[in-house]
């Protein structure tokens, strides 16, 4: 009795324990108790701790846990910017929507995602009521919506382009932007529904680039040639900071530049024009690593683009007086060479890519063949079991003195090879090593009817640049003892 009284007390005294209750729906936790907004600026702070999901609330933007809703009609076209209060990890998703219940259209671009991300300013209609949708998921409890108008980008139309300087950072932000009539869509952009334009006149002749200076930008960047909006004709485009759009320019020629984010994100950035880095094509591999006149060596051509553009062609000199194209492949090309005798050359990589920027590196390689040859193995013709014979094996050398390992193995039933003998040796330039190894022929030999031993030479710490002889088998008759 006395245990079900103090549980019983516990209870109570949790219900009563300020805070611990279930918080009350706030008032616009339905789509149809929607706070009105009737001017902005606006802010309003609501408790989300108690606030539930409808089951037909949109999830074009985000999905959520609570949910509340506040309306807005705006009495002219403009652009209205969306902010919450709370730090970025614990943001609620902010979406916009159009439309009445069961038919809701969700405003393009109007999109701020959890944590801060998306797009938080975007365009509206005179006469035309939005509904947003601010939804918590992880994180729930007071958060102030602010909405504000915020003036049209300067230079939204092609028309009020923002000059461009060279190595100057120019600050932009396509949010509160729109698309012109007949305004080109690059090929490289996701969807979007906005833009801003910048111009360049060049002072010279050359290639320059153009980029977003923020590294996470995922803005589409694209470069035109032109005069007028409806005559443009695109020369380069990216859409995402980590590449540079880089173009030629001729001297007293106007180079627009075009940047757009996708309608899930759009935010302040800075453009950025520069001289377009050179191109240096370079060998990055070289196959095998210690080439000899017996291989076809191959070379990996490393375009050498910060860039990151492939090469469209070029010329690979060998250094021996021969030559071989590059290939117009993505990524690393491959050429191939055969030399024909050992030296030191210089291998010399010219390339180009497709906007017209060349480029040409050299570097050394070097042919160094390393070749030793099992010339002979003598073994004894018959045996019987139990006897010792001695196998005799000859290492011959032409090139450079070589440390080799020489083993002897064993053809086992099974078809493999069992090592019996090893010997290190060093063999001379123009000689010839013997190495004799004892064998003791056995019963298994004996099974067989023979003792096929393979003569097997390496070379200590490098690669043999023809391994094709650097084995031989000699056999021998094996018969158990009378």
């Amino acid at each position: 009795m006395r245990a079900l009284m103090i549980g019983a007390a516990v209870l109570l005294t949790a219900a009563l324990a300020p805070g611990s209750a279930h918080a009350a729906p706030p008032s616009n936790d339905d789509f149809a108790d929607a706070t009105a907004v009737t001017s902005l600026p606006f802010a309003s702070t609501v408790d989300t701790r108690g606030a539930t999901t409808g089951s037909d609330d949109p999830s074009h933007c985000w999905w959520g846990t609570s949910s509340v809703w506040y309306r807005y009609t705006a009495p002219a076209d403009g652009f209205v910017k969306v902010s919450t209060d709370r730090p970025d990890g614990e943001k609620p998703a902010v979406s916009a929507y159009t439309g009445e219940r069961g038919a809701l259209t969700w405003v393009t671009d109007a999109c701020q995602a959890p944590h801060g991300g998306g797009s938080t300013t975007f365009a509206v209609t005179a006469g035309t009521t939005y509904h947003f949708l601010v939804q918590d998921t992880t994180f729930a409890g007071p958060v102030t919506l602010g909405l504000e108008l915020v003036p049209r980008a300067a230079n939204d139309d092609f028309a009020s382009a923002a000059d461009l300087p060279l190595n100057t950072d120019v600050p932009g932000d396509p949010s509160p932007s729109t698309l012109e009539p007949g305004e080109p869509k690059p090929a490289c952009q996701y969807p979007s529904t906005r833009s801003v334009w910048y111009r360049h006149t060049a002072g010279g002749s050359g290639f320059l680039a153009a980029k977003v200076t923020q590294p996470s930008s995922g803005a589409a960047v694209a470069a035109f040639r032109g005069t007028a909006l409806g005559s443009l004709s695109e020369v380069d485009c990216r859409h995402t900071s980590h590449d540079l759009v880089v173009f030629a320019v001729t001297p007293g020629e106007t180079y627009y530049v075009r940047v757009s984010d996708d309608v899930y994100g759009s935010a302040p950035l800075t453009v950025r024009l520069e001289e377009a880095p050179q191109v240096k094509p370079f060998a990055s591999w070289v196959l095998p690593q210690q080439p000899g006149v017996f291989d076809q060596v191959r070379f990996g051509i490393d375009p050498g683009d910060p860039a990151g553009r492939w090469l469209s062609g070029g010329e690979v000199r060998f250094g021996d007086g021969t030559s071989a194209p590059i290939p117009a492949v993505p990524g690393q090309a491959e050429v191939s060479h055969r030399y024909a005798a050992d030296g030191e050359y210089e291998l010399t990589i010219t390339g180009y890519t497709a906007d017209g920027r060349t480029g040409t590196t050299t570097q050394k390689v070097k042919i160094e063949t390393h070749d030793v040859t099992v010339s002979n193995v003598v073994a004894p013709a018959s045996a019987k079991v139990g006897e010792t014979g001695q196998v005799v094996v000859s290492v011959t050398n032409t090139r450079y003195d070589e440390a080799v390992v020489v083993e002897l193995l064993r053809r086992r039933a099974d078809g493999y090879h069992t090592v019996v003998g090893t010997a290190r040796r060093t063999v001379a330039k123009d000689g010839t090593e013997v190495v004799s190894f004892p064998y003791t022929y056995s019963a298994d030999d004996a099974a067989l009817g023979k003792a096929t031993l393979k003569a097997r030479v390496r070379l200590d710490g490098r690669d043999d640049n023809n391994p094709t002889d650097n084995e031989r088998v000699a056999e021998t008759t094996v018969v158990v003892a009378r």
